[in-house]
């Protein structure tokens, strides 16, 4: 034990002495889950607004219900309006959509007061512009309802919308006070008589978070949907997200370019002086094994340091502890596996990055499994990288305990033990035989 302790110390000493490979490499999943988590979990996610240009050729009550519709506040998160005029008028639809970088122009014909009063066809018009993807589509929607609101209440209101059309104005200029009170009086009536129809709504769509889902009691004590606090962001969420996944394939890199050592000792002539000692094969494997698991347990130790300054309170210590020790153990094996077949060190060097990176992929390291297509999908439970990823997951992201990671530590120790197994014979053949000395 003191020879192998001894050949792990000069490991790390010469780790120590070039730190900078191995900080670089602990570096990546750092930035690389910071960014993801910067540019698509930002503080303030801002809503891209519809650009709508409203053309009111009516002029009447209908068009100014309507342009008041669009100047609510609610509906200003959604919608930036503006009115044209006679002069913009003159430039053509195409023109305006370009000059003023619109989503579309919301046309309402001379007649719309006429017509709606009356109950006749009536027909919007919605110009949509060819720039834009998205956002013209949630336009022609949103005007869509408005012409099954206009609709509607033309029917709906049938009685006092005619009633209005027939009233005559009196010799002032205005309606007299009893007609007014008789045409609010009959309104009132259609929308007593519409309310049990209308309210309260048969179907109301509740959002609800993971937490609201477990239970969690809102503001008075009831189930149901919380608010956000002020200022929160989803930044931290995201960065636990996609740091599991690539602090994992990062710990496979690194414990390649630990096994990828005793390729370059040999090309250096210094593996050679080793085995002149009194030094068994057997012994500079075992050796350069827990050289191995132990760099790649300060590295996780390092990764684990930043994301428990994001990660939620409540971890299962006991859960995370094993499923560490059986992801070390797979790195481990699974670097001796790939450099123990391999003939030279750039051989090895091609082909550990090449499984790595078709284990990463496949096992949700990058992208999440949900927007895998199938096929990958079905390729995850071969991977390594899927297996660690998902237990990290489910302790991290979901405050699973140890129960529900026992099959990711019992996949991951079994395929590490059972690889270094695999792989010990071939590098002792190779040690003896004199192929790398």
């Amino acid at each position: 034990m003191r020879v192998l302790l001894a050949m792990v110390e000069k490991d790390l000493l010469r780790r120590l002495r070039s730190p900078l490979p191995t900080i670089l490499l602990l570096l990546f999943p750092l930035i690389f889950s910071g960014l993801i988590a910067l540019t698509f979990g930002g503080a303030e996610a801002k809503v891209p607004k519809v650009h709508l240009l409203l053309d009111d050729r009516d002029g009447g009550l209908v068009g100014r219900l309507v342009g008041a519709a669009f100047s609510r506040e609610e509906a200003q998160t959604y919608f930036e309006v503006k009115t044209l005029t006679a002069e913009d008028r003159k430039a053509g639809d195409a023109a305006l959509l370009e000059r003023e970088g619109a989503t579309a122009v919301l046309r309402l014909p001379a007649s719309l007061t006429d017509d709606v009063l009356a109950g006749r066809p009536a027909h919007l018009e919605l110009v949509k512009s060819p720039a834009q993807s998205i956002l013209p589509d949630v336009a022609e929607q949103v005007t869509s309802v408005l012409a099954e609101v206009l609709s509607s209440s033309s029917r709906l209101l049938r009685g006092p919308l005619d009633q209005m059309r027939n009233t005559q104005a009196t010799p002032g200029g205005g309606v007299s006070d009893p007609r007014v009170a008789e045409i609010a009086v009959q309104v009132n009536g259609v929308v007593t008589r519409a309310r049990p129809y209308l309210l309260p709504p048969v179907v109301t769509l509740d959002t609800l978070d993971t937490a609201t889902r477990s239970g969690a009691k809102g503001p008075q004590g009831q189930k149901g949907p919380q608010p956000k606090p002020a200022g929160s962001s989803s930044t931290p969420s995201l960065f636990l997200l996609f740091l599991p996944g690539i602090a994992v394939y990062t710990l496979f890199n690194l414990a390649d370019q630990m096994m990828r050592d005793l390729l370059i000792e040999a090309r250096l002539k210094t593996l050679r002086r080793q085995l002149a000692g009194p030094l068994t094969a057997g012994r500079v494997l075992a050796g350069k094994a827990l050289s191995t698991a132990a760099v790649a347990t300060l590295a996780l130790l390092a990764l684990t340091a930043v994301g428990a300054a994001v990660a939620p309170r409540g971890v299962s210590l006991a859960g995370y502890l094993l499923l560490s020790f059986a992801l070390v153990a797979a790195a481990t094996g699974y670097a001796s596996a790939v450099f123990g077949v391999a003939r030279n060190e750039r051989q090895g060097a091609t082909l550990a990055n090449l499984v790595s990176l078709l284990m990463a992929f496949t096992g949700g390291s990058f992208i999440p499994l949900n927007s895998l297509p199938a096929a990958l999908r079905a390729l995850s439970p071969f991977s390594l990288l899927y297996w660690a990823t998902q237990g990290y997951q489910k302790l991290v992201t979901e405050q699973l305990g140890l129960q529900a990671v026992l099959p990711n530590i019992a996949i991951l120790a079994g395929a590490g033990f059972l690889l270094l197994a695999l792989s010990a014979p071939l590098w002792q053949r190779r040690l003896l035989q004199g192929e790398l000395t």
